[in-house]
Order: structure tokens, then C-alpha cells, then sequence
């Protein structure tokens, strides 16, 4: 029962907006390349930048508030 709800929460984190839009580019580029069809540069430059911000990130990395008084970032 404990690995279904582990399956299940891992399935589910599958289904944020950035998980969704990078799959859905490998998709498209892996369809032309099968298909046989032109892959213009501007798709694949686009494609690079998506996975390599999403799979390139520390897991760690937490996003940083700004300072209250000083509008600076801690």
C-alpha cells in the first residue's frame, strides 16, 4: 500500500505545468525526428534552453525572498 501512494505521488508531481510543457516538447521532437520531417533551429533552440533549465537545476535550489526593509534579496 505504501508504494502505491509513493507510485501515486510521484505520478501526480508528473503533472506540474513545467513537467507537462517539457514532455510535451520531447514529444513533438521526437514525433518530427520519427516522422521525418524538418526540425527548424528555432525549435530546437527553444527545446534546449526548456530541458536544460528543468534538468540543470540544483534539487536543492529554493527561491529567495526579498528583504522587507531594504527590498534586497536575502
Amino acid at each position: 500500500m505504501k508504494q502505491w501512494q509513493h507510485f501515486l505521488k510521484n505520478l501526480f508531481s508528473l503533472l506540474e505545468v513545467k513537467s507537462i510543457i517539457t514532455l510535451t516538447i520531447i514529444l513533438v521532437f521526437c514525433y518530427k525526428t520519427l516522422m521525418g520531417t524538418e526540425i527548424t533551429s528555432e525549435f530546437v533552440m527553444i527545446a534546449s534552453a526548456i530541458i536544460t533549465y528543468y534538468f540543470a537545476k540544483p534539487p536543492g535550489l529554493q527561491k529567495r525572498k526579498p528583504d522587507d526593509e531594504m527590498g534586497e534579496l536575502k
